[in-house]
């Protein structure tokens, strides 16, 4: 089995672009091998719904092409970055419950950001145990993930799975969650207003002791993590309006964290 020198966390199809795209790109280039492994990302077979699902599937449209669509957006966005993908079978959390009770984990939008549900907590040591049977080099490998600034439910699990990968000996750094984590981001209610900024992340992380370490991007970078989040042209128009402005949301936010040099933040954790 292929070993990765960059195992990279996405809870879902296109966060690791959004977050870590200018990273992977540069790790590529400097011949090191990339993984990103997208938690979320099995097919919902279900009978039925719960009613915030059916809102949601009524804006999407159908639901198989959607998949399907979005899917061909990663695999696109990850043929720009230059790395290898991995897609595990958990459910995103809009769909997870007890469907023949009709009983649902999330059916809201404030849930989505809420707590996670008690039932839904034993998944990060199931996802802990799938990461592990990709075979990262408990020395060699980093494995990255969320540090669930903006605390969607499914960026905490992955973050918990971390840990739970962490405390087996892995080694572990926390990428910052974009846009959530950019209080400029002009399109989400929780940006600006955000209940659960960076700050905050960090605050329930200091057991971590972590310490920040800026990966400087060139131009070429920049550029290559842009083109790989306009992959996602079925996300354009919720995420940055039009394809046009993502440059300009993206390349003013890494100055912002270079402090006036193009940069990606991720967190180490302390001896």
């Amino acid at each position: 089995m292929k070993r990765y020198h960059h195992v990279y966390l996405s809870p879902h199809i296109d966060d690791v672009s959004l977050s870590c795209g200018g990273a992977i790109y540069h790790q590529q280039q400097a011949g090191e091998a990339v993984l990103t492994v997208t938690v979320f990302a099995a097919q919902p077979n279900l009978k039925s719904f719960s009613a915030y699902v059916d809102w949601m599937h009524g804006i999407w449209g159908n639901l198989d092409e959607v998949v399907a669509t979005r899917l061909a957006e990663d695999q696109a966005s990850m043929a720009v970055l230059g790395c290898d993908a991995q897609y595990l079978p958990f459910l995103d959390c809009i769909y997870r419950g007890e469907p023949e009770a009709d009983v649902w984990y999330y059916t809201s939008n404030e849930e989505l950001f809420g707590r996670l549900h008690p039932d839904d907590l034993p998944l990060n040591e199931a996802i802990a145990e799938t990461v592990i049977d990709l075979n990262p080099d408990p020395t060699e490998t980093v494995i990255y993930a969320p540090l669930a600034i903006g605390h969607h439910v499914d960026h905490q699990l992955v973050h918990q799975a971390a840990r739970h990968l962490l405390s087996k000996g892995y080694h572990v750094a926390f990428y910052e969650d974009y846009p959530y984590a950019d209080p400029e981001y002009p399109y989400s209610s929780h940006s600006a207003d955000n209940l659960y900024p960076l700050e905050a992340a960090l605050a329930d992380s200091a057991d971590l002791r972590l310490t920040p370490q800026l990966q400087f991007l060139t131009e070429a970078d920049l550029q290559a993590k842009v083109a790989s989040i306009r992959a996602y042209s079925s996300q354009m128009a919720m995420l940055f309006e039009n394809e046009t402005l993502v440059e300009k949301y993206v390349r003013a936010y890494t100055l912002r964290v270079g402090k006036g040099e193009s940069a990606e933040r991720v967190w180490t954790v302390g001896e």
